[in-house]
């Protein structure tokens, strides 16, 4: 029998095997986690079959492995099992940033492994936490499919096939591309709100300020509630994207405040008003998912094999010479 050995039983690592489970396919799944407890509880969920306490034997027998895991922790964890993975395995991570996944991927990996990055979308993500793992987590989610030019393209194929039988929508962009949006879209407003509430909190007047700050404080200086050292990391990994939307907002700051300094009015109301609008737009199109082409249904799989077999997929037969004349 085939196995998935899952490294990382949180929220996502979890929510994973209770989807794989679901499938009722011919293949075990094998947990591995650093904490005994997260592996006690993904058992007692019905996540995976069995797990191991060690990370060496978890994942040697693995044809596919999956790392749920902090992003500071792939890199360590890739270099440990370079000596151990089976020829012809497939491992991908779920990680929040690819390039320096991507980078330790080619560095530790041998050539005989292959390995796609991936990043599951979840709208309301960060607030989350491991009880409320499911098998529907990834329903109508978007799930980023990150492969390098030369990744095997059945490789991609089976993670875009993976991604689907969860529930979730793929959308394929390059490492590069991903990391960029990441910058905007998460990293960029986890430092205006921490900015926000650096130069709040500190201020001679925030014993009164915090009496004023209602729900608008509220929603803008959310932070995740993840270790600061792993945020730190993620923002330095991706430094380059991160600095350039910093300068974007600082010249999109310097505008609001001449209009405020010049009395403009006008503006003032005219951004307020497109920003409004814009923002509903988003909110409508995070309901429907109706993004984009890149989110059309990926191809199935189209070979014989263990890969086949693991996500119930045939080659499709071709005609005889007789039938193609």
């Amino acid at each position: 029998m085939s196995q998935i050995t899952i490294i990382g039983l949180g929220l996502i690592g979890t929510s994973i095997g209770l989807g794989l489970k679901k499938l009722e396919a011919d293949y075990i799944v094998v947990g591995h986690d650093r904490d005994p407890d997260a592996m006690t509880r993904a058992g007692k969920l019905g996540a995976i079959d069995k797990s191991h306490w060690n990370l060496i034997a978890a994942s040697e027998d693995a044809d596919m492995l999956i790392l749920a895991l902090p992003l500071n922790e792939i890199p360590p964890t890739l270099e440990a099992l370079r000596e151990d993975l089976k020829p012809g395995s497939l491992v991908m991570d779920t990680a929040s940033l690819k390039r320096p996944i991507q980078a330790a991927a080619e560095t530790y990996l041998p050539h005989h492994v292959h390995f796609i990055g991936t990043n599951p979308i979840l709208p309301h993500g960060a607030r989350l936490r491991v009880e409320d793992a499911s098998a529907e987590l990834f329903q109508g989610a978007l799930w980023a499919i990150c492969p390098r030019g030369e990744a095997h393209t059945d490789a991609v194929t089976v993670v875009a096939n993976m991604v689907q039988s969860l529930g979730a929508r793929p959308y394929f962009l390059s490492p590069e591309e991903h990391d960029g949006l990441v910058a905007a879209a998460e990293t960029l407003p986890m430092i205006l709100a921490g900015s926000l509430l650096h130069v709040t909190t500190n201020h001679a007047s925030w014993r009164e300020i915090r009496k004023m700050a209602g729900g608008q404080f509220e929603r803008v200086s959310y932070l995740p509630d993840f270790k600061p050292e792993t945020l730190a990391e993620a923002m330095i990994d991706n430094r380059d994207n991160v600095q350039n939307w910093i300068e974007t907002m600082l010249v999109e700051l310097e505008g609001w405040r001449k209009a405020l300094a010049e009395g403009d009015a006008e503006i003032l109301a005219t951004w307020i008003e497109e920003a409004q609008h814009r923002r509903e737009e988003w909110l409508k199109l995070q309901q429907t998912q109706d993004w984009d082409e890149r989110l059309k249904p990926h191809r199935e799989l189209e070979y014989d094999g263990f890969w086949a077999r693991m996500f119930g997929y045939r080659k499709r037969k071709r005609p005889d010479k007789k039938e193609r004349s």
